[in-house]
Parts: C-alpha cells; structure tokens; sequence
C-alpha cells in the first residue's frame, strides 16, 4: 500500500498548499493515482497521518476513512472538494460519544475536505479555502440543523457550533441541554412557542455552540465544559413594512451543564433593521440599508453587572437622508439634510451595578462624513467654507 498526498503531486504548482491542511493528510492508494478524470477516491489513513489525527482516530474507532468527490483545475486554480463514505459508521461512532447532542439527536454525520488554491497564491500565502470539518445533523423538537466542527487535532478543548435559519422552536426542546435541570424552567412561560411560520412573529433557535474538553488517555473521554445558545423572537415590525426587531433574542451560556449545579449566563440581543423604500415587504424579504446592533448582559446572583452596547452597521455607506425616506415610505422626500453626508459611527456602550444602581462606566461616539458619495464637505457659510467631517466622543469611568 502506497501513501499518497496532494501537496506530492500538486505542491510545485500550488505552492500556497504547503500551507494547507492537505499538506499533513496521508491517502492510502493501492497504486497509480487515486484521481480518475475528476473524480477522487482513496481512504485517508488516520494512523499514518500521524499525532495530528491521533483524536480524530479515538473518537471514530477507525484507522481509515473513505473518501471520495471531486479534484479539479480550471482557470489555474485548484478545487478539492470531498466527503466520507462510511458515514453510518461515523455516526454510529459519534452518537456514542458525543454527550447532550448524541444519541438519538444526532442524525448523520460525515468528514468533509473543502480546498481552493489559486496558482497565483505563493508560499507566503494560505488557500483562498482551506476546509476539514466534521458535519453533524442533530433533530431539535420538530426541525433538524447542522452543527459543524473543526478537527480536534490534539487533547483539549475544541467546539462544535451552528447557526439556524427559520427554526422553529418550543422552549422544552431544548431541556437535552441542561440534562440536570430543565431548561424550560428557567424561563418565563408566558415565552411565545409556536414554530416557524415565515410570515408571522415568531420564537426560533439562532444559534447553537459546545464547547468540549477531550482526552485520549488512558481511553477516550469526553466532557462538556460549555453550552451556548441563542433563541430569538423574529420580525417584530416597528414600523410597518420598514422598521423591524430582527431579531430579538436571548443568549444563555451554562457553565458545567451536565454537573448538578449549572451555571448560567445570560443577556438580551438584538438588531433593529431598516429596509429600502420600494422593496419592503413584510416579512422583510432584502438586505437592509441600516442596522443597528444591540447587546446587553442580564445580571445574575453571583454577579449584579448589566452591560449593554449598541452598534450602527452602515455596509453601503448610505447617506443619513436615506434613513428619513425609509421610513417616510417616499422615495422622494426632501429631508433638507445633505445626501453628501454619511453616518459612519454611532456606538454606545455602558456598565452598571444593580446592586448599588449606579453607572460604572459610559461611552458613546457618533461620527459623520461628508466625502463619502461624492462630496468634498457640508457647506456652513459658504461654497468655500465647511466641514469634511465631524465626531463627537464621551466616555466615562467611575
């Protein structure tokens, strides 16, 4: 049995591959080469790869793990695109040992290798993409999501996360993640429960993170040292058609959820979006010209800190008229404000103690620019008189 690796076949015309993780991974090919036109398929060797999969091999019990896709060159860049094979035994593999999403919430499994490296790309270059994650799709109440995991490659922590898109969820639903203490009970039960509808107001599951702890000796183990999610109630419309709260959402971070003592973390997010005059439809159905992020930290007993912060996001450097004929839902209103000038900043931040009530420390900057769509500055007195831009910062410290 032959080894083979790209970086031997690849390397001196892709030299930005060194620096890729197909530069460590070793394939068993019988002989000849594991790639026919376009098509791969060869069995990576865990065990001769090295320490760097020593974790990955303890976690699936295998030693090799067949795989198969697609390598291809076009327009002098490279695209390997591959997946296992054997997935139901690395399903199998993981639902064992995986702890909270195992067992009978996790429904298939695989390894995925993702790469794209331009010739262009030297030595001193990574990969335009460079990819080894381990997939993982867990069933949550009445839906199911993708949870994506980088490969652990030595003892230690490492994560799994996803984010959801119009998943419907009951609070109850996810009781699997407090195992000790139901979930739901921690929260009011006046929460709405209903599941998705993409046209009504409703509570879904955002996000979802593990953060676990593994050890391959003296055998394999895994703990969960963190659980991470975010669960939203969204569009909520504050101005018809225009003005949403998108989402409005709780995260909860638990410290040692599977001891009987967890501790919880939590705050409020929330983002409130601004959609152009001419495309808004309910629900919002385009980007949005503005946005305006919001988070806050909830004091808990073991710590009275509230903090909350806020954020304007302004990606296609809009003018500050925009936003009044946004919400004035005419195209064509004159606001009298310059459409040269652009809100570039306006952030806030503040922490308090609720124990004595007080304000520990406050911030806030707001900034405005008036050469960012076409202008040179805000006329004051004259043609030959202005500003270019402006800011104004406050912050404060107890």
């Amino acid at each position: 049995m032959a080894y083979w690796k790209f970086t031997d076949v690849y390397g001196s015309t892709y030299p930005a591959l060194t620096n890729s993780i197909l530069s460590i991974l070793v394939f068993d090919v019988p002989s000849g080469t594991p790639i026919n036109g376009t098509n791969f398929n060869a069995s990576l060797d865990l065990q001769a790869t090295g320490k760097a999969m020593g974790v990955l091999s303890s976690m699936l019990g295998m030693t090799t793990v067949p795989m198969t896709g697609t390598v291809t060159t076009t327009n002098n860049i490279l695209n390997i695109d591959l997946a296992s094979s054997n997935n139901a035994a690395i399903l199998s593999a993981l639902a064992a040992c995986i702890p909270l999403i195992g067992g009978q919430l996790m429904q298939a499994a695989s390894l995925a290798i993702k790469n794209t490296t331009p010739q262009s790309a030297t030595v001193d270059d990574d990969p335009t993409t460079d990819q080894f994650n381990l997939n993982t799709t867990v069933k949550i109440g009445n839906g199911s999501g993708d949870v994506t995991t980088q490969i652990p490659m030595s003892n230690g922590l490492f994560t799994m996360s996803a984010t959801f898109s119009n998943f419907g969820i009951g609070l109850s639903d996810l009781n699997f993640l407090v195992p000790q203490a139901q979930f739901s009970s921690m929260f009011p039960t006046t929460l709405p429960t209903n599941y998705y509808n993409p046209a009504s107001t409703t509570l879904n599951l955002l996000s979802l993170e593990l953060s676990l702890y593994v050890k391959t000796s003296p055998s394999l183990s895994i703990s969960v040292n963190n659980v991470s999610t975010s669960i939203g109630i969204v569009n909520i419309p504050l101005y018809p058609n225009a003005l949403y709260l998108n989402p409005l959402a709780i995260w909860i971070s638990v410290s040692n959820p599977l001891s009987s003592q967890p501790t919880p973390t939590w705050g409020l997010n929330g983002s409130i979006a601004l959609y152009p005059y001419g495309k808004q439809t309910s629900p919002p159905s385009v980007p949005p010209d503005f946005s305006y992020d919001l988070a806050m930290q909830m004091p808990t007993r073991s710590d009275p800190t509230f903090s909350v912060t806020g954020t304007l996001d302004n990606p296609q450097n809009l003018p500050v008229s925009q936003i009044l004929c946004d919400l004035m839902n005419d195209g064509s209103f004159n606001t009298g404000i310059s459409n040269q000038l652009t809100l570039e900043k306006f952030d806030f931040a503040t922490v308090a103690d609720t124990s004595t009530g007080t304000i520990n420390e406050f911030s806030v900057e707001i900034a405005m620019d008036a050469s960012g769509n076409g202008g040179s500055y805000i006329g004051l007195f004259s043609d030959s008189f202005g500003v270019k831009d402006f800011s104004i910062a406050v912050a404060y410290v107890k």
